[in-house]
């Protein structure tokens, strides 16, 4: 395997001989501080791997003692390069490449050590000489600040967010509850990818304040067939996996949440109530998000109209049970009311 390797060093590949490593027989005073440019170059680039124990020619020297350490040389590798570089580097993998026949140029309990680092999630990283590397032309060359920028700007997840949120059709008066008049909005939600990267799994989770989720209101909600419900002691929650791919800029429809409005969460709505979200795509950090209900005109409108019907019930007056029969309540004993409906 190593012996097919393409002679050179590219911005993928880089090949140190065991004098990177070692001093005569000792581990080299300054290997831990060249190691940390060369990790530092592969994470902040596009990842590749580091052979130890191959000339600059891609030519094996003999290799790299497997037991520099107590519990042998890959061990201690495994150990020392994520604090090699700050932050500390969370993904990589080191390969050890002993002799598989006579005539291989492995040396007896030697190994060739393959350091395979991705390109990694929480780039820039630092070297151990406070200063950050990337590959340039096959080489290991400290960053300018433009290439800092740059590396800061990039982005390997998807950027799925919630893009815009509001009432969707018409508010629906329904009069036919006992209880009271009672107003029906739904409010649609839009999703749109921001990043460069194509999000294959999207996720929606929307939190509405229990209050306003009547029976109704969840039935309407769920009645698309495509959400699904989970219920918390002061909120329920809806969440829709999105079936297909989200491409870079696209924007679609992400799901549509009914709720209910009456004189019992009038309270809740003055108060300030909103809808929270989550945006889940792909292995990315979840976005959150919320929209304060108050901002939209046709709920104040139907707040107001709600309060406006209560109050005229009582101006109507209202049948109170006593003993011995019943009487109006003159709606002069309900204090006063006098603000007009519109």
């Amino acid at each position: 395997m190593l012996e097919d390797l393409q002679p050179g060093e590219y911005d993928y590949q880089e090949f140190k001989s065991r004098g990177f490593v070692l001093e005569g027989t000792k581990i080299s005073s300054q290997f831990i501080g060249l190691l940390s440019k060369q990790l530092s170059a592969f994470a902040n680039a596009s990842g590749g791997r580091l052979f130890l124990g191959i000339d600059d020619n891609g030519h094996i020297d003999g290799g790299v003692p497997t037991d520099l350490k107590g519990g042998g040389t890959r061990a201690w590798l495994e150990d020392v390069i994520p604090g090699a570089v700050e932050p500390a580097l969370r993904a990589f993998n080191v390969f050890e490449v002993r002799a598989e026949r006579p005539t291989s140029r492995i040396s007896a309990q030697c190994a060739v050590y393959v350091i395979d680092i991705p390109a990694s999630d929480d780039a820039p990283h630092m070297a151990g000489d406070h200063r950050y590397y990337l590959r340039i032309a096959g080489k290991s060359r400290p960053m300018g600040h433009v290439h800092i920028q740059d590396i800061l700007r990039r982005t390997r997840h998807p950027q799925v967010g919630v893009a815009r949120v509001g009432p969707y059709g018409k508010a629906e008066l329904d009069e036919t509850d006992p209880r009271g008049p009672r107003i029906f909005l739904c409010f649609q939600l839009f999703i749109a990818n921001r990043g460069l990267k194509l999000a294959r799994h999207v996720g929606v989770e929307v939190e509405v304040p229990r209050m306003l989720v009547s029976s109704t209101a969840r039935e309407r909600t769920l009645a698309t067939g495509d959400l699904m419900l989970t219920q918390r002691p002061a909120a329920y929650h809806f969440f829709r996996y999105h079936p297909t791919p989200l491409f870079p800029s696209q924007e679609i429809y992400a799901c549509r949440i009914w709720i209910g409005i009456h004189a019992r969460n009038l309270d809740v709505l003055h108060a300030g109530s909103a809808l929270r979200w989550k945006v889940y795509a792909d292995d990315a950090v979840p976005t959150e998000g919320e929209a304060e209900l108050g901002q939209y005109h046709v709920l104040r409108r139907a707040m107001k109209a709600i309060d406006s019907r209560v109050r005229l019930g009582r101006r109507r007056g209202r049948v109170v049970r006593q003993e011995g029969g019943t009487q109006d309540v003159d709606p002069a004993d309900e204090g006063d009311d006098s603000d007009e409906p519109t």
